[in-house]
C-alpha cells in the first residue's frame, strides 16, 4: 500500500515523514495507494475521519491523534466507516525506567515511540537517574549505559517526527546511590542516596545536570523528582548544620532547585509524596478526607505536582488524593503503573484494576495530564515488551470511558500486533495463589520459587498445599502453543515457556526433597538427584538463553551481568545440592543438617491461606530470597 497526502501543506509537513515509518512497519500486500486529505480540526471539535474506498478525510490538530487514527485506516482499509473521537486528558504520557539496571536500547525505544504514536500518546518520559551524559562528571552512570548526548538529541528528533514529546524524568534530591557511590561524590552526599541540599556544590552539579539535558531535548518540560528522600538532613547534613525537619529542607532546596530550571529554561514537574508526608508526618496515602490543608507547606507555583498510585484498588482514595492535591497546586499531574515490575513476570491483573479506577478518578476531576510507568524494580528482570497490555489499557481509557473487551482486542492488535489473549497468560505466571487477574496483593511466586534455595526452602511453609508442578506444566503448555503463533514476540513467549518448564519441577523441590530426607526415602532423593535436578538444569540452561537474547534485543548490555549471575546461582545451587544429596546417599556425609532446619512461614499471615485475597505473598529482593544470611553484612 502506499498513501498520497493532500490538503493543508503545514499539516501534510507535520505528518509526512511518520506517515511513511508506520506505512514501513504496517505489512500489507495491497498495492493500491490510499488517498489522505488532511484537514485542521477547529480547536472545538474532535479529531474525525471519514474513509470511503480509497479515500479518507482526516480532521485534527495534534500529530500524534492523526497518527492513532492513520493507524488504524491502515489496519482496516477494506472497511469504510466514519468516526470521531477526543481524548479525556490533553497529554497522555508513558515513563519508562532506563536506571534499574536496564538502560533500553535506542532502536527499542523508537519502536517503543511508534507503538505510542499508534494509540494516540504525546508524552515519552526516560526515567534516567545517572543513565545520561553530564560533561565534567565522567562517574554520573559510569558503567551503566548511560546514554550519550548524541542518542538523546536523535531519540528527541525521532520523537519529533511523530508529534511526541520526549520528557527527561531525573533525580535532584534521592535515588542517586548508584552515582553517589564514588569517591568522587563524597561532597555532594547527605546520606548513601540524598544530595547533601544546601551546598554549593551540589547547586553547580545540578545546574550541570539541567545544561547537558537541555542541550538534547527540545520540549521544556521536565520531572526533577526528589521522592523517597526519607533521611534528608540526617547524614553529613545533620554533622554539618544540626537538626532542621525535613519539610524546611525540602521546601528551601526545591526553590533552588525551581530557580536552576528557569535559569537553563526548563518548565519542571515533581513527585508529591514529600509534600504531602512533610505535612502530614504519616504515609503518602493515609491523608484524612477531612483533612484541612490551608497551613499546609505548598510548593512554588509553577511547579507541577505529580501524584503517584499505583497501588489502590479503590476509587475513594484517588478521589481523595486528587483533591489534596488540587489544594495543593494549580498544575496536578496522575502517574499510574503498568505492574511489569513485580519481579519476572508481569501482573496484569493489578495494573488493569488500578488504572480503570484511576483514570476515572482523573477524568472526574479535570486532571489534564495523565501518565503510566514502566518501572523496573530490582534489576529490570521483566523483559521490556510485557509493558504493552498495561499500556494498551492505559491508553485505551485515555480515549474511553471503561474497557470493552472486543474492542480492546482488536485495538491491542492494531497497535501492538500481538494477540492480547495470548499476553494475559503472563499473568499466570505469578497467579499460583490467587488465579488469573486476581492477583491484586501482587504475589510474585514465580520471582522466589526460581531463586529460592532448595536445601533451604525459606518459602515451602506457603505452597505446602499448592500443586505447583501441574499448574507450571499446564501454563508452559498453553505458553508454548501461543508462541507458535506470536511472531515478533515469539521470544518473549518462549522464556516464559522455559520459565513455566524450570518452575513445573524446581517450585516444590525443596518440599520434596525435604519429605524424601525426613521419611528415610532414599530412592526418592536418588531420583531427584539423577534426574530430577538435571532435567531442571537443561530447562534453566535454556532459559537463561532465551533471557539473554531478549535482553539484548531490548537493551544496552550494562546491567545484564548482574541478571546472568543471578541466573548461574541458581544452576550453582542445584549442581550443590546435587553433590550434597550424593555425599550422603554415598554415606560420605551421615546428615544433612540443612535439612533439618526446621521450615518456617515467610509470612505471617495471620492464619489465611494463600488464596485468601488479602493475604499478602510478595518478596521482590534477590539478596533476601537467596539466603537467611546477609549479602552485605558490613557497613
Amino acid at each position: 500500500m502506499n498513501i498520497e497526502l493532500k490538503g493543508n501543506p503545514d499539516l501534510i509537513r507535520s505528518v509526512e515523514e511518520g506517515s511513511r515509518l508506520l506505512l514501513s512497519e504496517h505489512k500489507s500486500s495491497e498495492e493500491k495507494v490510499l488517498t489522505v486529505l488532511l484537514e485542521e480540526a477547529p480547536e472545538s471539535k474532535s479529531t474525525s475521519i471519514t474513509k470511503e474506498g480509497n479515500s479518507c478525510h482526516i480532521c485534527f490538530r495534534e500529530p500524534v491523534q492523526y497518527f492513532r487514527i492513520f493507524n488504524y485506516v491502515l489496519h482496516h482499509s477494506e472497511e469504510d466507516f466514519s468516526l470521531e473521537e477526543r481524548p479525556f486528558f490533553e497529554k497522555r504520557g508513558f515513563m519508562l525506567d532506563c536506571s534499574r539496571n536496564a538502560a533500553a536500547s535506542p532502536e527499542k525505544l523508537r519502536s517503543i515511540v511508534c507503538r505510542l504514536a499508534k494509540m494516540g500518546m504525546n508524552q515519552l518520559f526516560l526515567y534516567m537517574e545517572d543513565t545520561y551524559e553530564v560533561p565534567g562528571y565522567p562517574y554520573f552512570g559510569a558503567y551503566r549505559g548511560r546514554y550519550s548526548q548524541k542518542e538523546l538529541m536523535d531519540l528527541d528528533k525521532w520523537c519529533t517526527l511523530f508529534g511526541i514529546e520526549l520528557i527527561p524524568c531525573i533525580q535532584t534530591l534521592a535515588h542517586l546511590h548508584n552515582f553517589l557511590r564514588w569517591q568522587s561524590s563524597g561532597n555532594l552526599k547527605d546520606t548513601d542516596d540524598i544530595l547533601k541540599a544546601g551546598s554549593d556544590e551540589v547547586y553547580i552539579f545540578i545546574r550541570s545536570l539541567l545544561e547537558s539535558l537541555r542541550s538534547c531535548f527540545s520540549a521544556e518540560n521536565i520531572h526533577i523528582g526528589m521522592d523517597e528522600a526519607h533521611m534528608l538532613g540526617l547524614g553529613n547534613y545533620l554533622k554539618e548544620n544540626g537538626y532542621e525537619p525535613s519539610s524546611g529542607i525540602i521546601e528551601k532546596h526545591t526553590e533552588k532547585v525551581l530557580e536552576l530550571c528557569r535559569e537553563t529554561g526548563w518548565t519542571p514537574m515533581m513527585w508529591s509524596d514529600m509534600y504531602i508526608t512533610s505535612n502530614t508526618g504519616g504515609g503518602y496515602y493515609d491523608v484524612p478526607a477531612s483533612a484541612d490543608t490551608s497551613n499546609w507547606k505548598k510548593p512554588p507555583k509553577g511547579l507541577g505536582l505529580v501524584y503517584w498510585d499505583y497501588y489502590n484498588t479503590r476509587k475513594a482514595v484517588y478521589q481523595n488524593m486528587l483533591h489534596v492535591h488540587s489544594s495543593l497546586s494549580d498544575r496536578v499531574i496522575f502517574a499510574g503503573g503498568l505492574w511489569n515490575w513485580n519481579g519476572i513476570s508481569p501482573n496484569y491483573g493489578k495494573a488493569f484494576c488500578c488504572s480503570r479506577l484511576a483514570l476515572q478518578a482523573c477524568r472526574q476531576a479535570g486532571i489534564q495530564e495523565v501518565f503510566a510507568t514502566g518501572w523496573m524494580d530490582n534489576g529490570a528482570e521483566t523483559p521490556i515488551d510485557a509493558i504493552y497490555p498495561g499500556l494498551a489499557v492505559f491508553s485505551f481509557l485515555c480515549f474511553h470511558e471503561d474497557l470493552q473487551e472486543k474492542e480492546l482486542a482488536a485495538y491491542f492488535r492494531d497497535c501492538v500486533d500481538g494477540d492480547l489473549e495470548d499476553f494475559l497468560l503472563l499473568d499466570s505466571l505469578d497467579a499460583l495463589f490467587k488465579g488469573p487477574g486476581k492477583n491484586l496483593t501482587a504475589d510474585n511466586p514465580s520471582k522466589y520459587l526460581l531463586y529460592q534455595d532448595p536445601m533451604l526452602g525459606i518459602f515451602d511453609w506457603h505452597i505446602r498445599e499448592i500443586e505447583t508442578g501441574s499448574y507450571y506444566k499446564t501454563l508452559a503448555d498453553k505458553l508454548k502453543k501461543a508462541g507458535e503463533t506470536s511472531g515478533k514476540y515469539q521470544d518473549l513467549f518462549r522464556f516464559y515457556y522455559d520459565l513455566s518448564l524450570v518452575l513445573s519441577q524446581k517450585a516444590d523441590l525443596g518440599l520434596r526433597i525435604k519429605g524424601a530426607y525426613d521419611a528415610g526415602d532414599l530412592s526418592t532423593l536418588k531420583e531427584i538427584s539423577e534426574k530430577v535436578i538435571p532435567r531442571i538444569l537443561q530447562d534453566l540452561a535454556e532459559m537463561h538463553a532465551a533471557r539473554e537474547k531478549l535482553w539484548f534485543a531490548d537493551a544496552k548490555p550494562f546491567g545484564y551481568e548482574l541478571l546472568d549471575i543471578r541466573l548461574e546461582g541458581v544452576k550453582t545451587r542445584l549442581k550443590s545440592c546435587q553433590r550434597r544429596l550424593w555425599a550422603y546417599l554415598s554415606g560420605k556425609i551421615s546428615r544433612l543438617e540443612e535439612l533439618e532446619q526446621e521450615r518456617l512461614p515467610y509470612w505471617d499471615l495471620k492464619g489465611a491461606k494463600p488464596q485468601d485475597p488479602k493475604a499478602e505473598l510478595r518478596e521482590n529482593l534477590w539478596d533476601k530470597i537467596i539466603s537467611g544470611c546477609g549479602l552485605i553484612d558490613t557497613v
